[in-house]
């Protein structure tokens, strides 16, 4: 482990703490502010998020492309201009049509940046306790949306300017991302004279080559679709969570201020996400398919201790937390099945598609759960929904962790 390997570590933890999370984490909090500033409709504000995962999903592929030709220093040093330069676009908006446009560039910069730069930058580094590593920089966006948020209400309070707080934003985007980008960075460790951490112990000191399947061989394996579909499925899951403030404020009847607990399980749910991260990381590397048992079982009981636990807000929080244990699996657990199923040989490319599956799908999870829950099945609907989704996933992700040995004897150099 040279100082090399914990660069490439600290510079996923600076663009998924900086640029990351001040683009996923923090623009709830933009909504009533702008909207009341614009003289618009608060659903008005919420479609630049979706023009912004469209835009991940249309980039994804030609990232990915990217990503393995591509010196890393360029690109994501590219994608932090394209970050902050949205934030600043922002800063300069009379009409909400300017964030359409600012949603673009955000899909564009962090489909790299947080879908793809991470795991693939810590595959081609690490060979052993990748997955941990995957967890430590993806729970920080976790992290930074408590951090930014709470110095978004600040600015607020002191009467500042939605345009002013975006041109802070894009500073921060900046200076969190450049220092790390241009200057930590390298594609491969072979770049520098060095092997992935834990590849001379598995080789023998030999020369480490990726290994795997090519993307094309792996687009004809029914296991890559099967990945896109449990992947798709989990994104649609987990949105769940997005649902627990609105049941909390729907128990009328309940003994305690359902406002201040639903706020506080959304709260605690991102903590346990947060702390899921770094565990099922750790987890996944040792063994991923147990990590998927587990991962479940959480989500299912989380929904559970959510849907039956109304009597008591201590009930409720435990099911926010738990759930976290699932809600980490999008950006932990999927990369790392991919690497493990297909190698990384291609890596980039293959995850690449499969996250153009997820994005599409995050662009109108929100929408499925609300239509869920405002039709006759209300939210027994959507709990039934969950539980039902989270089997199906188990049972997709069984499959293809039973088929992963065949497909591990296909892999070439």
């Amino acid at each position: 482990m040279s100082i090399r390997h914990m660069l490439i570590v600290v510079t996923g933890v600076m663009i998924t703490f900086g640029c990351s999370a001040l683009c996923f984490s923090t623009w709830g909090s933009f909504q009533p502010v702008v909207a009341g500033s614009l003289g618009i409709e608060k659903t008005a504000f919420a479609l630049y998020v979706t023009i912004m995962y469209l835009a991940m999903t249309v980039a994804s592929p030609f990232a990915g492309k990217l990503l393995q030709t591509v010196d890393a220093r360029i690109l994501l040093s590219v994608c932090a201009c394209l970050v902050g330069g949205a934030f600043f676009l922002m800063s300069l908006a009379p009409t909400i049509e300017w964030f359409y446009a600012a949603g673009i560039l955000l899909g564009v910069g962090e489909v790299v940046l947080l879908w793809l730069a991470v795991p693939t930058l810590i595959n081609n580094w690490f060979v052993e306790r990748g997955g941990f590593f995957i967890g430590i920089c993806m729970c920080m966006t976790g992290v930074g949306g408590a951090v930014w948020n709470a110095v978004f209400t600040a600015l607020v309070s002191s009467g500042m300017d939605f345009h002013d707080i975006y041109r802070i934003w894009a500073f921060i985007a900046l200076a969190t991302s450049l220092p790390f980008t241009l200057l930590a960075v390298r594609t491969r460790p072979q770049d520098v004279g060095l092997l992935p951490y834990g590849a001379s112990s598995n080789s023998g000191g030999a020369s480490a080559k990726p290994r795997g399947l090519s993307v094309k061989d792996a687009m004809k394996s029914p296991v890559f679709y099967a990945i896109c579909l449990f992947a798709g499925l989990i994104n649609i899951a987990i949105l769940i969570a997005m649902q627990f403030p609105s049941y909390a404020r729907s128990l009328t009847d309940a003994p305690f201020d359902v406002v201040v607990v639903g706020g506080v399980m959304a709260t605690v749910m991102m903590v346990g996400q947060a702390i899921a991260k770094v565990t099922l990381g750790g987890l996944a590397d040792k063994n991923a398919r147990g990590t998927l048992l587990f991962a479940f079982t959480c989500g299912v009981v989380g929904i559970l201790l959510c849907w039956f636990g109304f009597a008591s807000e201590y009930l409720l929080y435990s099911g926010a937390f738990v759930f976290g244990f699932m809600y980490a699996t999008a950006v932990t657990l999927v990369p790392i099945m991919v690497r493990q199923i297909f190698g990384t040989r291609e890596y980039s490319l293959i995850y690449s598609r499969i996250s153009s599956v997820f994005n599409l799908v995050a662009s109108f999870a929100a929408l499925i759960w609300a239509g869920i829950q405002q039709s006759v099945f209300g939210f027994t609907g959507v709990f039934i929904a969950g539980i039902s989704m989270l089997v199906v996933v188990l049972l997709i992700g069984l499959y293809c962790f039973g088929k992963q040995k065949s497909i591990v004897d296909r892999w070439t150099e």
